[in-house]
Parts: C-alpha cells; structure tokens; sequence
C-alpha cells in the first residue's frame, strides 16, 4: 500500500492522501467521521484499472483541524476542487460514501468539464437536526450524539470519545458486525487526541444544513451518476426517493444486507460497480 502525502491548500492547512495504480483517475471521498484508510480494502481491487487517489477530507483522520476554518460542505467541497485543478485531475471519476458522496455530487457541478462520472453511495443529505442520521445507528448511537449536540456540555462530551463509543457507533453502521474490526478501530482512535479534534467533530455535525442544501444542487448534474444505497442504511425510504428524484441517476442499485459502511462491509461489490460502470482505464 502506498504510503500517504500531503496536499496543502491555499489557507495553509493540508490534507492527507494515498495515490496508487495507473489508468484513468480515481478519487475516493470517505464518510462522516472516517480518514483515507477507509479504503485500504478497495483500493487493492481497483488500481489495475485507475490512477486512484483515496483522501482525507478536510480536519479527518491526520489530517490538521484548523479552528478557524467552518467545516461546512461548501468549504469542503472548495478544498476538493483545488486539490483536483492543482494535480490536473481530468476525465476524472469520483466515488465517495456518505458526506463523501454528496461531495462528488457538488464537487461534479463546481467542475463539469474535469468530472466524468460520479458513484454515488448512500448519500448523507437528510440531517434537520444535529446528527440525525447517525443516532439512527442503534439507541447508544442516538445518546453520544444526543449528547455532544448540547451546548457547552456537548463539548465536554465530545472530549469523552473512545474506543467504545467509536466501536459502538460504527457497529451501528453495518449489517454485519464483523466487517467493524479491531485493527480499523485502532486507527480510528488514532486521532482522537490529535488537536482541535473536538472543535472538528461537533463543527462537522453543527453544519448539517449544509449537507441537506446540497442536495438541491443534485438536479444540475449533467453528467452519468450512480447512486447506490445499502439495504440497511440509516436514510428512510423517502429520504432515498427524494435523493433519487433530484438527481435522476443513470443507474440505481441498493446492496443487498449492507449499511452505511459499504466500503468496509461490501469492497468487492463496490468495486464492481465502479467498474462495470465505467470503460476501466480509458
């Protein structure tokens, strides 16, 4: 596997990322609360066939919190959109999981003439209050994000975060348990301690009407769109109507026994439709 490098952006920050593989490029966007290594599964599967790029977004995994930075989704998708003008990125595909999805919807519309397709899977666009779709996990899902929305206190809170409740949430993510292990959960943790990791949690989750604006913007996408949910995925069955509705896919498949993690419970079969989809390579 290749070992990370670092992009920095033009407030002085940087993000981390892996680039592995050769063909057309590739570039894999993660979850709410992940890093790059989310993809250490999937990336093996595909780098015959593209030049992938797995990133940290903006404030995750190692990548540096900045307290003066609102880590919304239009900050975000900025930082993509100049990590992909300044490598050159073009004919590019995106794929990307939860927040990381309605990334490659905004970031598609920023840059129409560098994006040539987008996968989209199960997209994190439904929030109306302060991490609503992750208290959907299991009730002690629903009782760490209920309490690290209080204010004041949920900074508190938030500083209590562990290898528990990390391991009782993301389990919470999936259909099948296992697919949630040790070694993952371990670099997970591995950034709890780092600075401003607080002030980046609760930012991340305060701007949840920024996620569910986005999703207005799904109707301007011009170009071939996958959207893909896991059967057991913490949206409703209208929220992923609505998702649909806006942004008309060419392609439309739900995962059968799967959740919000599809990456990590289900590589293989993301894999696959990443390359079905598009001519590999070309």
């Amino acid at each position: 596997m290749a070992s990370s490098e670092k992009f920095f952006l033009e407030d002085g920050s940087f993000i981390r990322y892996k680039k592995s593989g050769s063909g057309k490029p590739l570039v894999l966007l993660h979850t709410i609360r992940n890093r790059l290594e989310y993809f250490d599964q999937i990336m093996p599967l595909l780098e015959d066939s593209y030049t992938v790029y797995a990133l940290d977004l903006p404030g995750f995994g190692a990548s540096p919190v900045s307290k003066a930075v609102n880590y919304d989704e239009p900050y975000m998708s900025d930082a993509l959109a100049e990590f992909i003008v300044k490598n050159k990125l073009n004919k590019l595909i995106l794929a990307g999981e939860s927040i990381g999805g309605v990334l490659c919807t905004s970031v598609a519309v920023k840059l129409p003439k560098q994006v040539e397709q987008i996968f989209v899977f199960n997209p994190y666009d439904y929030d109306t209050v302060f991490g609503e779709g992750v208290r959907r996990a299991n009730p002690f899902a629903r009782f760490i994000i209920w309490n690290m929305s209080l204010p004041v206190l949920g900074n508190l809170f938030a500083a209590l975060e562990n290898r528990l409740i990390i391991w009782g949430i993301f389990r919470g993510g999936v259909y099948n348990k296992k697919a949630i292990t040790s070694k993952y959960l371990t670099l997970l943790t591995s950034s709890i301690r780092k600075p401003g990791n607080v002030y980046h949690t609760r930012n991340v989750f305060l701007n949840f009407k920024s996620w569910t604006s986005a999703k207005k913007r799904y109707q301007e996408l011009k170009i071939p769109t996958t959207l893909v949910y896991g059967d057991h995925d913490w949206s409703t069955t209208k929220e992923r109507s609505d998702s649909r509705a806006l942004m008309n896919p060419k392609n439309y498949i739900e995962l059968v026994n799967t959740g919000h993690f599809s990456f990590l419970e289900a590589p293989e079969s993301v894999a696959d439709i990443i390359k079905s989809e598009t001519k590999a390579g070309s």
